[in-house]
């Protein structure tokens, strides 16, 4: 019978006595067999000086180096780690039964000859610690099929690490992940994607011993912070800020600290980590890749202004006639608006709540069509997507499934380019720079023109960039501005379009079906009053006097995470509500920093893109089944998706009774009940509650105290963001 790759692999132990080369990925050196043999190995490993470890490969003839062990993988030559192991089985989400006090219990016990008694003897285990032999034999099962990495999976568990992010880092690097985090943990950050420098900065410091001054440290701080600013919204950070930002987070014990930042951060910037450059006389330090992107879309909004490639044989007077014989009903703004679009290769059309901009789109597609142009409509969110669809009456796709975009890599881009006459995007206040991008290079402007629709009084993307604000400021591209509110849209976009203005207009006297458009309460200067009152809403008023279905037909908003009247409070609150109302169930109280278990029929939220299951960021559903296994079956908009109760997927779900205003971008609801209070006055200005208000289609509820709600309105937007179009493009 022939020999399997393992049993073909040579085994050699022994000590590394010099390293001519070291990274994350490749290690070639030289090592003192147990024999006293001095062996050269080079292979996909990482390796110090002084390390004890067990190559395993075969050797190979070099043409350049000669004989040489060709190592495949390796292990650590030392006993198990007694805290890492308990740690490991504790920890596992696959072995159920086994606590923390018998996973000590068995580490304690057996130790070193752990290996040893779960494979020959699992029973003295099972007795030793009163666990049923079953569990034990689940564990030893688990333990031979990853025993090649179970060194570094329990050595790995001693740092405090979660199961799922030592799988993360041995799944990567192996057995060689020990040595990384000891060489230089910070590594972590820049090589394993879900890493973040606070959470290995705490492992590092206080599991390692890692020193405040450690240049990883200052290296992967430094990247953190323009991360941050990253997602704050800003593409780039001054030079200075950053070096004092960085400086206030790493708090190092020395004189020179804003020297070893900068020395760190010049070093980034000439490696190509980082891209700086300069303007205004500031330097503006940024990731490469989005300094890369808004520079190729300001080449390709400077072209804008271009003929419209599919109506060049239409004069002034041609497109008069066409737009008054198919499209009347246009008010002057909207004219101008479809004129616009019918003349250049990029336009845009922007205005408020109620000024017609769906109008507007399905005037233009209907000339589009008389003249056997196609079209495409797109937006950010599956349900604006799906609101543009009902009203304009043709498909409509969000912008990641037009683009063919499966979680990795774009279908479409310069190579094959979106095939269309006339792309019309919407709600492109949502509309990131890296998205943008995406979306451009695959646009051929010289057959394609395209339509940038969205109100520009909303929040900005939750990514980085303010693509639509750039663009209104610089006037690049033909762009007109619908400022007329139709007579029709009725109070809720009329009063909407007041907070502009700065005024909060009271509750209205007009009933419809039983309600009114717009509530505004506002006596609740303590946060937990008016949590009681946002509670008694749900309890015994939005159903019962307003009609409306507190699962579907209602959403909560708030600016914040935190606090009584921020989301993960008022979700826990809710969620024990509507389960004891409608269900008759009682939720018990979950652990302190711990998120609540979902159960059946609870409201959720997808907070990651699931390209697998085509649930995107934002996407809201309900729980329609729990298996006895845990497994949650939710319905999103028709689209049902299994996740398995120990799935790194559970982790991109949360409650969704309560969203942050900033979530909710996008997305429509029967009524919208705002929370606006005192407490949250450092994130409020008034284009955060014209946002959330703008959500209700059918009644807006302002919860909030009335110096709170006053104050949002009277604050301009100060959502100012550092981008690079705003330069490149002026304005």
């Amino acid at each position: 019978m022939p020999k399997t790759a393992a049993e073909n692999e040579t085994r050699i132990k022994g000590r590394v006595e010099r390293v001519h080369f070291s990274s994350p990925a490749f290690t070639a050196g030289k090592l003192r067999s147990e024999s006293g043999d001095i062996i050269q190995f080079a292979g996909r490993i990482f390796a110090q000086e002084d390390d004890r470890l067990v190559l395993c490969g075969k050797w190979t003839t070099h043409p350049k180096y000669g004989r040489q062990f060709q190592v495949a993988s390796m292990e650590y030559d030392q006993d198990l780690d007694i805290e890492g192991l308990a740690n490991y089985i504790a920890k596992h989400p696959d072995i159920k039964g086994i606590g923390p006090a018998k996973a000590r219990a068995i580490a304690e016990r057996f130790g070193r000859d752990f290996d040893r008694f779960l494979v020959e003897e699992p029973g003295t285990i099972a007795q030793a610690v009163h666990v049923p032999l079953e569990t034990i034999e689940l564990l030893r099962d688990t333990w031979v099929e990853t025993r090649s990495v179970n060194q570094a999976m329990t050595t790995l568990s001693a740092f405090g690490l979660t199961h799922l992010q030592v799988t993360t880092l041995v799944k990567k690097f192996g057995n060689a992940a020990i040595g990384m985090l000891r060489s230089d943990p910070y590594a972590i950050v820049r090589l394993v994607p879900g890493f973040g420098f606070k959470r290995v900065d705490k492992i590092a410091r206080e599991k390692m011993g890692a020193a405040k001054e450690h240049p990883g440290r200052i290296r992967a701080c430094v990247i953190f912070c323009v991360e941050d600013a990253l997602d704050s919204g800003d593409c780039w950070i001054d030079y200075e800020q950053l070096v004092d930002k960085a400086n206030t987070l790493l708090v190092m014990d020395c004189l020179d600290s804003r020297d070893r930042i900068e020395k760190a951060l010049d070093g980034l910037i000439d490696a190509g980590d980082l891209s700086c450059c300069t303007a205004d006389n500031r330097f503006l330090v940024a990731m490469p890749e989005i300094r890369r992107m808004e520079e190729e879309l300001a080449q390709v909004f400077k072209q804008g202004a271009r003929p419209n490639p599919r109506f060049l044989e239409l004069d002034d007077d041609a497109i008069r006639k066409t737009i008054s014989s198919a499209a009347s009903g246009l008010n002057r703004d909207q004219y101008r608006a479809v004129a616009t679009a019918l003349r250049h290769t990029i336009s845009l059309v922007t205005g408020g709540a109620g000024s017609g901009k769906t109008f507007t789109i399905s005037a233009l597609v209907g000339i589009c069509q008389e003249h056997n142009h196609s079209v495409i409509l797109a937006a950010p969110t599956g349900k604006a997507a799906k609101r543009m669809e009902e009203v304009v009456g043709i498909d409509a796709m969000t912008i990641h499934r037009l683009l063919g975009y499966d979680g990795r890599s774009f279908e479409r881009s310069a190579v094959r380019p979106i095939d269309t006459d006339i792309l019309i995007v919407d709600e492109v206040s949502m509309v990131d720079v890296p998205l943008a991008w995406h979306l451009f290079r695959a646009i051929d402007l010289e057959r394609t023109a395209v339509v940038l629709v969205g109100d520009h009084n909303q929040l900005p993307p939750v990514g980085p960039g303010n693509l639509l604000r750039d663009l209104i400021r610089s006037k690049v591209i033909p762009t007109v501005i619908l400022e007329d509110v139709i007579r029709q849209a009725g109070t809720l976009k009329e009063n909407s379009i007041a907070i502009l203005k700065g005024e909060v207009r009271k509750t209205s006297e007009d009933v419809l079906d039983g309600r009114r458009a717009w509530y505004v309460i506002d006596q609740f200067t303590d946060p937990a009053r008016a949590q009681d009152f946002v509670l008694e809403l749900f309890d015994k008023i939005l159903s019962e006097r307003l009609g409306f279905n507190i699962i579907n037909d209602v959403q909560v908003l708030t600016p914040t995470h935190k606090g009584p009247l921020g989301t993960c409070e008022l979700n826990i609150k809710l969620q024990q509500l509507v389960q004891r109302k409608l269900w008759d169930v009682d939720v018990f109280p979950s652990q302190p920093g711990r998120r609540p278990d979902f159960l059946l029929h609870d409201k959720v939220m997808q907070t990651k893109n699931n390209y697998e299951t085509g649930v995107m960021n934002g996407a809201v559903g309900t729980v329609v089944d729990v298996a006895e296994d845990g497994t949650l079956t939710i319905n999103f908009e028709d689209t049902l998706v299994e996740v398995s109760n120990d799935s790194a997927d559970l982790k991109n779900l949360q409650l969704a009774y309560a969203l942050t205003i900033h979530k909710s971008q996008g997305s429509e609801f029967l009524c919208s009940i705002v929370i606006v209070h005192k407490s949250h006055s450092f994130m409020h200005h008034r284009n955060l509650l014209y946002t959330g208000v703008t959500r209700a289609s059918k009644s807006a509820v302002i919860v909030g105290d009335r110096w709170g709600i006053a104050n949002c309105a009277a604050k301009r937007q100060v959502d100012k963001r550092n981008t690079f179009l705003s330069i490149l493009l002026g304005g």
